[in-house]
């Protein structure tokens, strides 16, 4: 298994719900597996987890490069957004 890990910065988002996640299938092997995203806020430390388990990919699971994802598992502080 292989896991990317990426740092951005951005304004302050809120609460997150949905996560919109796809790739251009601009290489050769582009074939990409899912399992989660996960954003951590560093002020709180707790992440919002939203799960995928699928494929992004023209020729497996359902063909499509992209995928909306809602927030699974949220910070304590905001349990009521979970689903």
């Amino acid at each position: 298994m292989q896991t990317d890990r990426f740092t951005l910065e951005a304004v302050d988002l809120g609460k997150l719900f949905k996560v919109k996640i796809r790739h251009d299938d601009s290489n050769l092997s582009s074939d990409w597996y899912l399992d989660r995203v996960e954003v951590r806020d560093p002020d709180v430390g707790e992440p919002y987890v939203f799960h995928c388990e699928r494929w992004l990919a023209k020729k497996k699971d359902d063909c499509k490069l992209e995928r909306s994802l809602y927030v699974k598992v949220c910070m304590a502080s905001h349990a009521t957004c979970s689903l």
